[in-house]
């Protein structure tokens, strides 16, 4: 059969979501193993997500340079022998420090996960943190924090999450050059016998694989001697700071500017639509920001919105770089837009492109094992339901220009709003 081009395909309505179901195995009392079978390839990501986020450091660095730190070298193994005992079987992890947690990753085929597992526990349960390795990872952060600290969208990124959250918070815990030169291995290894070593949270395969894998996963981790921190209470108090703040960068012809306010996160019930709303007005290129700041009036090369929700705080913020001499139209523009979605419907026309857009994005969002591992990831961490992400489709569907109307006027209230400005005066 010939395909036509000339044909429009038939277009289809999303009526509904499945998400895979996975299998939860104990592993030793509270902690568990969450195993996600998907995907048509041999190929597993193990996860194991500890209590070692940025939330969790009692010095500002402490976070990010352990888990950097980790694949540097073990009793056994220095940094390149780890590297190439992995890579011989087409294998490698990973580790990264959030806000909330930390991650550790392994990545290999299915059939090398029995010699590649034994290798990867021992970067995470051996790892001695190797002076000379420290000091050259503290020089590159240095550089890094030279170099970002020239660049106005960093500038006003760190002033803003300074402002929302307040100086103490860890989220606006910005690395400064005494943070890194006050890093030293004990320092390091305090962290991480706290947070690694007695801070496992869960652990979670994703992939193609069979139970064997997931017996000789519980087992390997049980007898690794990582162990669930059962001290997780965190308390985080939020001194948010409204108001108009502005940096001053004397050669600068872009300036940076970032705005936002206080938000819900994933556990409110209206937080689907409300980042529904903030898609259409600033969540992809067909956005109402887009449309009005950068194609009809050239202000900007790209403007955005975000809603971003932590376990301990969240936040929805628009950021854009405009030409200083367009500063102040630009920043204007923005609150006539803000205003706007307030006071009008929505038209329909708008708010269907903005659905099946919405809906495409998602489900492919859901495509492959490992991306529906990282939506696993935000249903166990915080504590959804199962239909979280099935109900997805419903709750857009039945979502109207009236509701979207009601949600701007509650979230979008202008009156508290941080709003930072990095440029020339």
């Amino acid at each position: 059969m010939t395909l036509d081009r000339k044909i429009t395909p038939p277009f289809h309505t999303i009526e509904k979501l499945s998400f895979p179901s996975y299998q939860i195995v104990e592993i030793n009392k509270g902690l568990n193993l969450y195993a996600l079978r998907a995907g048509t390839q041999a190929v597993i990501r193990l996860d194991l997500i500890f209590d070692a986020g940025l939330i969790s450091q009692i010095q500002i660095a402490q976070a990010n340079f352990t888990s950097s730190m980790l694949s540097e070298g073990t009793k056994s193994k220095n940094a390149l022998e780890l590297a190439e005992s992995l890579d011989y079987f087409g294998s490698y992890f990973q580790t990264r420090a959030h806000a909330d947690d930390a991650v550790a990753t392994l990545y290999c085929l299915e059939k090398h996960l029995d010699k590649c597992l034994p290798i990867f526990l021992e970067a995470l349960t051996a790892s001695v943190f190797p002076e000379k390795e420290l000091d050259i990872q503290k020089k590159n952060s240095l550089s890094k924090l030279l170099v970002n600290e020239k660049k106005n969208s960093y500038l006003c990124k760190k002033s803003y999450y300074q402002k929302i959250y307040g100086n103490t918070h860890p989220y606006a815990a910005f690395i400064s050059k005494e943070d890194i030169q006050q890093i030293n291995k004990n320092t390091l290894e305090t962290f991480y016998q706290q947070y690694y070593l007695s801070g496992l949270k869960y652990v979670m395969l994703s992939g193609e694989f069979n139970t064997d894998k997931i017996n000789l996963v519980s087992q390997a981790i049980k007898n690794s001697g990582l162990q669930k921190n059962e001290n997780t209470s965190c308390e985080l108090t939020i001194e948010s700071n409204p108001g108009n703040y502005f940096i001053e960068k004397s050669d600068s012809v872009q300036s940076a500017v970032r705005m936002g306010k206080l938000s819900i996160g994933r556990n409110h019930t209206d937080f689907r639509k409300l980042q529904f709303l903030n898609l259409i007005f600033g969540g992809y290129f067909g956005s109402r920001l887009m449309k009005n700041i950068r194609e009809d009036k050239g202000l900007t090369y790209g403007i955005y919105s975000v809603l971003e929700p932590n376990l301990n705080g969240s936040s929805w913020y628009i950021d854009t770089d405009i030409n200083t001499k367009n500063r102040e139209t630009g920043i204007a523009e923005i609150y006539k837009e803000i205003e706007k979605i307030k006071a009008e419907p929505i038209p329909q026309n708008e708010l269907e492109t903005a659905k099946n857009y919405y809906l495409g994005s998602f489900l492919k969002s859901l495509d492959g094992p490992f991306s529906l591992a990282d939506r696993l990831k935000i249903i166990i961490d915080n504590k959804l339901s199962d239909s979280y992400y099935p109900e997805f489709v419903s709750i857009l569907n039945e979502t109207t220009s009236a509701s979207l109307q009601d949600l701007a006027n509650k979230y979008f209230d202008t009156e508290n709003i941080v709003e930072v400005v990095v440029g020339k005066k």
